[in-house]
């Protein structure tokens, strides 16, 4: 996961090395103003994110904790469903649309699960064209029609057809561009209505595919769809060609809809579960050094409560812990009061043997004992 972020934010990196040529432990809040800007952060979202930061030197913890904060929606849970789960894919052409549902028709087979394509694109005879070649290329079976058919005829085709033959997944295409996009609009919720009609609960997920290389361009696009159709998820393509991958939190903050993958690459595995906590290391990584005084301080060698080295187990038990005192969890090191909105740190106590929740002057709010992760 960490590689493939780190591929696809490779021109970002550079962009942002232009300010920040070498890794350091700490930025200056001017500096930290550039780097933003370079990686294509929306200036409102970076006015936030230095307003939030009160000191003029920033660590790469204390960034980190905003950044997560900006991706406070970004997660996503598949509803409650019966077979087959029908994925509607929308977004203006060129985007990468056709080759995205490829890639995730590729990779739901290669997880065991029965896929069915349904070419509802039908104002272009080369969407039809162009996905019954990629249908033909991963061997999955396609519902399509001429040019000018109803598409949603198609949809509720392509729907039915899985259901009879007991398929797991329906992945339906749909068109970018009408005459005008009051057609659009009016196709698109046609199309939900009737796959609705077709099976109860479809479409189970409307993703919005985004072109990476728009950056915060595509946000007044995103919110077209959204108002349309009411977007569940998002899909950021192309990240690898564009030094633009900032936008990504901008995005995030803007549309407060969780972002499912991001593609890095050409090929089926190239498109990536998007994973918050990776990407912001990622993003990160290249600004920070580590801070040796600071690692010496959060360790405890060998010991059950060093929180950056817990096990999944212990980890998740701690989170729970905190969720269930009322803390959202935002990075390793910051959690925030629910209530108050105020953020606090988390370090380990070696003398004490416990994880510890401070406040900025290091008063400690709660305590966690080691045995509590056990």
């Amino acid at each position: 996961m960490f590689s493939f972020f780190k591929k696809g934010l490779n021109k970002t990196t550079e962009a942002m090395k232009v300010v920040v040529p070498k890794k350091r432990s700490y930025i200056l809040k001017d500096e930290l103003e550039d780097v933003l800007l370079e990686a294509d952060v929306e200036y409102e979202l970076i006015e936030i994110i230095l307003r939030e930061l009160y000191e003029e030197k920033v660590t790469k913890a204390q960034l980190e904790s905003k950044l997560l904060a900006t991706m406070a929606w970004a997660n996503y849970e598949k509803p409650e469903h019966t077979s087959p789960f029908v994925d509607l894919i929308v977004g203006v052409n060129g985007a990468g649309k056709t080759t995205t549902i490829a890639k995730l028709a590729q990779q739901f087979k290669d997880q065991g699960e029965k896929v069915m394509l349904g070419a509802a694109d039908t104002f272009r005879a080369a969407a039809i064209e162009q996905l019954t070649r990629w249908a033909e290329k991963i061997d999955v079976p396609i519902v399509s029609s001429r040019q000018g058919h109803d598409p949603s005829a198609v949809c509720y085709d392509a729907i039915e057809s899985a259901k009879a033959k007991g398929y797991d997944h329906v992945i339906l295409d749909t068109a970018g561009r009408l005459h005008t996009q009051t057609n659009l609009s009016n196709e698109l919720k046609k199309i939900v209505r009737i796959s609705d009609k077709a099976h109860n609960g479809a479409p189970h997920r409307k993703i919005l595919i985004l072109d990476g290389t728009q950056g915060n361009s595509a946000i007044a696009q995103a919110k077209a769809f959204n108002e349309m159709i009411d977007i569940d998820g998002i899909i950021i393509t192309k990240l690898d060609g564009t030094a633009k991958g900032g936008s990504i939190f901008s995005i995030a903050h803007a549309l407060r809809i969780p972002i499912l993958y991001v593609g890095v690459g050409e090929q089926p595995e190239d498109l990536v579960v998007f994973d918050k906590y990776a990407f912001i290391d990622n993003f990160l990584d290249p600004l920070f050094e580590v801070n040796k005084e600071s690692d010496k301080l959060n360790s405890v060698s060998g010991s059950l409560i060093e929180i950056t080295n817990l096990t999944s187990e212990q980890r998740q038990k701690l989170n729970t812990l905190l969720q269930e005192d009322g803390y959202d969890v935002l990075s390793k090191h910051f959690v925030r009061d629910q209530k108050t909105w105020n953020e606090y740190k988390i370090l380990p106590n070696e003398d004490a043997y416990a994880v510890e929740v401070l406040e900025r002057d290091g008063t400690i709010v709660k305590s966690y004992k080691a045995d509590q992760l056990l």
